[in-house]
């Protein structure tokens, strides 16, 4: 693919070494429920190759609370982490020291983007929508293009007004949902059916016609992210292709 359009899945399915022949992006999952030790993530910036996209998923101290399943993952919760004020994006020094040890892994990783995925549990109540704007208005930021992923119940409208006011990217799956404007897009594919062969052709020209559509419109780069359990191999398929197809073009 053109470098600005990278594509990739959830996770190392394969090896490292593996992983980065086959594809030029990865969002992180490590990072959600632990955040590895900086020279893991080192290593693996060392490993990738020059233009590599690593997206960090946010860890989920920031997003969920704590009675949510990925905690049982964790070996222990940190000192600092004090119970009822985690997740939901809650004010006070818990969910501020869990930012500040999240931009530090993105920084580490040289990340392009960091993804908030909120739970369904995270409804456009108003003390949700309060601390969502209130962390993100006083934040510090870093380099990196910060993605939301709004699951439940908000509508496109209340995600796409939100991401305006608070300059961030929604995460959008773009053969459901109109791709908004902006330079950066974030798309995000979830699993169709059992099987390998999940995304058809036909769908891989629908998400071409939203690239392509994005270019017009101003969008000059984005990342396209497969999250089922076989995500790599649609991802794969999709690079393929795209590869192919704008090599046909350019000879046609």
């Amino acid at each position: 693919m053109k470098r600005n359009w990278q594509a990739g899945c959830a996770g190392f399915p394969v090896s490292l070494d593996e992983y980065f022949k086959k594809l030029t992006a990865v969002e992180v999952q490590e990072t959600f429920f632990e955040p590895p030790a900086k020279r893991t993530l080192e290593r693996w910036r060392r490993s990738a190759p020059a233009g590599f996209a690593f997206v960090v998923r946010a860890w989920q101290l920031i997003t969920h609370p704590e009675v949510s399943p990925g905690y049982r993952r964790m070996r222990a919760l940190p000192d600092w982490a004090s119970p009822g004020q985690l997740g939901f994006f809650r004010p006070g020094d818990a969910v501020r020291r869990a930012w500040e040890i999240l931009r530090e892994t993105a920084e580490a990783l040289e990340a392009r983007a960091i993804l908030f995925e909120t739970p369904h549990s995270f409804t456009p109540s108003r003390e949700n929508r309060e601390n969502l704007v209130r962390f993100f208005s006083e934040a510090p930021r870093g380099k990196q293009h910060l993605v939301w992923h709004a699951e439940g119940m908000w509508t496109e409208a209340e995600v796409e007004t939100l991401s305006r006011q608070l300059d961030l990217i929604p995460a959008i799956d773009p053969l459901v949902t109109p791709v908004p404007c902006g330079r950066f897009v974030y798309f995000r594919f979830p699993g169709r059916t059992r099987g390998a062969a999940r995304y058809t052709t036909d769908d891989f020209y629908r998400i071409l016609q939203a690239v392509e559509a994005r270019g017009k419109r101003g969008g000059k780069e984005g990342i396209l992210i497969w999250t089922s359990r076989d995500g790599i191999q649609d991802a794969e398929r999709f690079r393929s292709w795209f590869t192919e197809e704008q090599g046909g073009r350019r000879s046609g």
